[in-house]
C-alpha cells in the first residue's frame, strides 16, 4: 500500500515541477506578442504611403472624385501651386526694399484667385487626364520600376517621384501623414506639362 502511494506522489510532484516552470514560459511570451505586434505596426506604417498612392492611382484611373478628394490637403495643395504657378509667371522674386511693378502684383492676384476658384477634384481629375498620354498601353512592372523612386522624408512626410517621357524632368508628390492616413500637399510638376 505504501509503495501505491509513493508512485502516486511521483506524477503530483512532476506535475507541480511543470506548474512551478510554466510561469517562466509564459512570462516570456507577452514580450514576443509585444514584439510582433511593434514590427507588424512599423511594416503597416512603411508600406502605407504606397497603398495610399495605389488608392490615388485608381481614383484617378476610374475618375472617383471622392476617394481622390479624401487624399489631398486642399489648403496646403493650393497654396504649394499658387507658388508654383506665380514663380513661373513673375521670375524669381524681387528684392525686400524693391516693391513689385503693377504687371507682377496684378498676375499674383490674378493666379491667387484663379487657383482659389477653380482648384477642385474635378479639374485635378481632368489635368490628370490631360497629362496622362491618350491610347498608351499600361507600363509593365520593370518599366514602371525604372521610372519611379520614393522615399521618406522625415518621419510625416513622403515623396514619390515618376519620370513620364525619357529626358524630362519627373511629377513629384508630396505627402505628409495627417489625421491617421497620407495626404498630397504638393505637386511639382515638369516643365511644360
Amino acid at each position: 500500500m505504501r509503495r501505491l502511494a509513493r508512485l502516486q506522489l511521483l506524477p503530483a510532484h512532476g506535475i507541480a515541477f511543470a506548474s512551478r516552470a510554466m510561469p517562466q514560459t509564459i512570462a516570456a511570451r507577452p514580450h514576443h506578442w509585444f514584439g510582433a505586434f511593434f514590427l507588424a505596426v512599423i511594416c503597416a506604417y512603411a508600406l502605407s504611403p504606397f497603398m495610399a498612392l495605389w488608392s490615388i492611382d485608381g481614383a484617378l484611373k476610374s475618375h472617383d472624385a471622392n476617394t481622390l478628394a479624401t487624399h489631398i490637403d486642399w489648403s496646403a495643395l493650393t497654396d504649394s501651386l499658387k507658388q508654383q504657378t506665380i514663380s513661373a509667371i513673375t521670375g524669381p522674386a524681387p528684392a525686400a526694399d524693391d516693391l513689385p511693378d503693377f504687371g507682377s502684383s496684378f498676375a499674383t492676384s490674378a493666379v491667387s484667385h484663379a487657383i482659389d476658384t477653380r482648384l477642385t477634384t474635378d479639374s485635378l481629375l481632368t489635368m490628370a487626364t490631360q497629362m496622362m498620354p491618350a491610347g498608351q498601353q499600361p507600363a509593365s512592372w520593370r518599366d514602371l520600376w525604372s521610372k519611379f523612386s520614393a522615399r521618406f522624408v522625415g518621419l510625416t512626410g513622403f515623396e514619390a517621384r515618376l519620370a513620364s517621357r525619357p529626358g524630362q524632368a519627373p511629377t513629384t508628390v508630396h505627402m505628409k501623414f495627417e489625421h491617421w492616413h497620407w495626404k498630397v500637399t504638393r505637386l511639382e510638376l515638369p516643365a511644360g506639362a
